[in-house]
């Protein structure tokens, strides 16, 4: 009954839905057929170290992500960024594998002769294209906002991308155009965007008086004003309302960028007031986001959020050296080489997204950037510098000497006070100089680097493939060293693109115990998260995949009632369910009210569904066949079943509710010690259910069991505490929310408002318990009428090793054969 009045209430909410009514009316084509395929919802906070959100997190700033943390079972992992720390080399290594596509945000095509910047379209697509041809794209059939690269979504997908059309163009196909009149037409969002967009222009008005008066760059501060408003404000409530109607459409895949915390700490630092409050507004975004991706009827999301890199607070070059890197390389030319050379300022400053927008404004300022890129004669005979931020690339016209660019390394660090120096010479070695000395890549970098020991190793690795880039510079200039300040080239107190402590540890919040690739234990890097995503979609391209194997010495079992697999909202999703399970990952699962091909829930086996979903043994108990339509319970194990009995219980013929009732007995064996585990659905009438705990605590079942046997009774028995089937039951075994100091039993019906235990796990003398959880969360609010009862158990050890004589029957059903490099 209350799974038909909330799923009733869902329908009618997906009725209402503003997100829906746009995809029926305005032209959004949505996917069809495809409710139980998964989709994947990436969310990036571009520009947020693992540092700084764990900070937001600790003062509340981001409730939604910690709500996430703490009780919707997400896990939080270290993204590294990999070399350089930038979003097009990120991006590219997450969208088609591809290390170091880059050299860094800003530098000097040697085959084109020309410097760029990765916001500039043409130079983003030609480097996409290059990166498209080694793979697919991650993105194919997906949507992608806000991003460098399209990731091999379509044109009509791809919205204020580097890489893709402009909003004029997207205007012309329509679906920017529609979004704006679905604003429009929402009286109450377009009253919300204007308020938000007033509110933060009046409060930027007075940062920005504020800080001209303590001496900041009136342009600066400008320039900051306008990204606060637009791209923090209006570009984050465009986003939001977009992502829900995408994920509303049902694509397989979007990834929404919020560039807006990276905005403002290039220009206030990483940890500032500013930047920290820009996070409030992500997290209501992302929170809204989430909620549609849940409700969506067309496709299966996971949630998975990460941002692509941190920041290093940094001291701006130019504020303290007047002319910035380019004195310091002129001054130490002099020095080394005794002869002037024709020089300019040619360190690029922050800018704002330029990419965001196609308007004749930002085209004229990309094409004032060009212009003011390309090079002069002067320099087309010596060398021109690309010095966006911590990392500078010299590039020389003519070949200079092993001997000349050590040289000119060692004055650099010693006399111009720049951090450090990466040298390759001719012979392939790669010399890292620095206020400490000379330090060989990758030999003996690990020991200077403050990173978490297992990504020393990588980062020098990283280094390697870096400095091996096509287009990188001659000399490259790192603005920060081991032992001191960090620096930026560029006027910006926050930046990134070497491989500082806290710019290349971003984050990966993601369900615990999704799928990842070996060797993901300690952090995770752009292109495992790539196989991760194309191994949860369908698309991956290994032959094989396993599930996490936890490292558990108790034994961890779950009782559900999945109820068909049919949710509150009216859907009926086995791999919904497997999600419930994947969190706490169980070694055994007892499952009730599991469908196997009913008409009503699409002729699937679900049992087998949930069970390759996790990698799991699977064995199903029937209670009720009509012809080839099955219902009853089943079995999941992560370790080989034997199945010694299925029989029906008893009933009572006199019960108001005849439905048949049965349970089964399996052995299993954890850890080297076989362990009896009976689950069963007793039924509705208090008579009937006295009858089947007295069948089951007879001889043919746990009666016959040897006393020194482990033996673990559970499912939905339909009784409540002190009923008399479960006094019955508790003269044999002992219930694990029972008697015990400290714990609270906790009710498992119904999933809306728990209110009563009718879910329970028994067991014998031979089990400690050490942990019962009932999990509680958006996810298993909405996936069944009851909530799963888990129990960490451990066998004492006077029963490890104790012999068993039940007969074996059946084999376990062998799970889907999952990637061999996904865990």
């Amino acid at each position: 009954m209350f799974a038909k009045v909330e799923a009733t209430l869902h329908r009618v909410r997906r009725r209402l839905s503003r997100s829906e009514w746009a995809v029926r009316h305005l032209g959004l084509t949505p996917s069809e057929g495809t409710a139980e395929a998964p989709g994947l919802l990436l969310i990036q906070i571009d520009g947020l170290g693992r540092g700084q959100l764990e900070r937001a997190i600790a003062a509340n700033t981001m409730p939604f992500l910690r709500r996430l943390l703490r009780r919707e079972g997400y896990e939080l992992h270290t993204f590294y960024s990999g070399l350089p720390s930038t979003t097009p080399a990120v991006q590219a290594e997450l969208y088609y594998g591809v290390r170091s596509a880059v050299p860094a945000f800003s530098f000097f095509d040697r085959t084109m002769k020309k410097l760029g910047r990765m916001w500039d379209p043409d130079w983003a697509k030609a480097r996409e294209a290059a990166c498209a041809e080694k793979a697919e794209g991650l993105l194919r059939g997906g949507s992608s906002w806000s991003n460098i690269y399209t990731g091999g979504a379509g044109q009509h997908e791809s919205h204020f991308c580097a890489a893709s059309i402009g909003l004029g163009d997207m205007w012309r196909t329509k679906k920017i155009r529609n979004i704006f009149v679905f604003i429009v037409l929402n009286l109450t969002a377009a009253v919300r965007i204007a308020g938000l967009l007033a509110v933060e222009a009046a409060v930027g008005f007075v940062d920005l008086v504020r800080a001209i008066l303590r001496g900041r760059s009136p342009r600066r501060e400008f320039l900051l004003l306008v990204s606060r408003v637009f791209v923090g404000v209006g570009l984050r409530e465009l986003l939001t309302i977009s992502g829900a109607i995408d994920v509303t459409r049902g694509l397989p895949i979007v990834h929404i960028n919020f560039v807006g915390y990276d905005e403002e700490s290039h220009v206030r630092g990483p940890g500032s007031r500013l930047a920290h409050f820009a996070l409030r507004g992500i997290d209501r975004a992302i929170k809204h986001i989430v909620r549609a991706a849940e409700r969506s009827v067309r496709r299966d999301y996971a949630v998975w959020i990460f941002s692509d890199h941190g920041q290093e607070p940094t001291k701006p070059l130019p504020d303290l050296v007047p002319g910035g890197v380019e004195a310091v390389l002129q001054q130490c030319l002099e020095l080394s080489l005794r002869h002037d050379m024709a020089w300019r300022n040619q360190s690029q400053f922050w800018f704002s997204s330029a990419f965001l927008s196609r308007s004749r404004f930002n085209q004229a300022r990309i094409e004032r950037a060009r212009a003011a890129d390309a090079l002069t004669a002067e320099e087309q005979k010596t060398f021109t510098v690309a010095a966006m931020g911590p990392v500078g690339h010299v590039y020389f016209a003519e070949e200079k000497t092993d001997e000349q660019r050590q040289a000119l390394a060692q004055r650099l660090v010693k006399q111009g006070m720049i951090p450090g120096v990466l040298v390759r010479f001719g012979d392939g070695r790669i010399t890292w100089f620095h206020a400490q000395g000379e330090t060989r890549v990758p030999q003996e970098m690990a020991p200077l680097l403050p990173h978490p020991e297992p990504l020393r190793a990588e980062i020098g690795r990283d280094v390697v493939t870096f400095m091996e880039t096509p287009d990188v510079g001659d000399l490259v200039l790192l603005g920060w060293s081991p032992g001191g300040p960090a620096w930026s080239f560029a006027p910006e107190r926050g930046a990134h693109g070497g491989f500082g402590p806290n710019e290349t540890q971003g984050f990966a919040l993601l369900p615990r115990h999704t799928p990842l690739p070996e060797g993901t234990e300690f952090f995770i890097r752009p292109r495992a998260l790539r196989t991760a995503a194309l191994y949860h979609i369908g698309r991956c391209e290994s032959p094989a995949c396993r599930t996490l194997d936890e490292r558990r010495t108790e034994l961890r079992l779950m009782t559900y009632n999945v109820h068909g697999c049919g949710g509150m909202d009216g859907r009926v999703s086995p791999r919904r369910v497997a999600r419930v399970i994947r969190g706490p990952m169980p070694d055994i699962v007892a499952l009730q009210e599991v469908d196997l091909g009913r008409r009503r829930s699409r002729a699937e086996d679900q049992a087998l569904i949930i069970a390759q979903e996790l990698g799991m043994h699977v064995v199903f108990c029937p209670t009720i066949t009509r012809g080839e339509e099955h219902y009853g319970h089943a079995m999941l194990s992560r370790f080989p079943i034997e199945v010694v009995k299925r029989a029906r219980l008893p009933h009572d013929a006199a019960s108001w509710w005849q439905e048949p009732r049965s349970a089964m007995w399996a052995r299993i064996e954890v850890r080297g010690q076989v362990v009896n585990v009976i689950t069963t659905h007793l039924g509705l009438g208090p008579r009937e259910r006295v009858l089947q705990v007295e069948a089951l605590l007879g001889p043919e079942w746990i009666g016959g069991i040897p006393a020194d046997e482990p033996v673990l009774l559970c499912g939905d028995f339909n009784a409540l505490p002190g009923s008399a089937p479960y006094r019955l039951t508790a003269t044999r075994l002992r219930d694990v929310q029972a008697g015990s100091s400290g714990h609270k039993p906790l009710a498992t019906f119904s999933s809306l408002q728990p209110l009563v235990r009718l879910d329970h796990i028994f067991t014998s003398r031979h089990f400690e318990r050490q942990r019962v959880v009932v999990v509680r969360n958006d996810l298993t609010r909405v996936a069944s009428d009851h909530l799963p009862l888990v129990a960490d158990l451990r066998i004492a050890t006077a029963a490890a090793g104790t012999p068993t004589t039940t007969r074996r029957e059946s084999p376990a059903r062998k799970p889907r054969a999952q990637p061999a490099e996904l865990r």
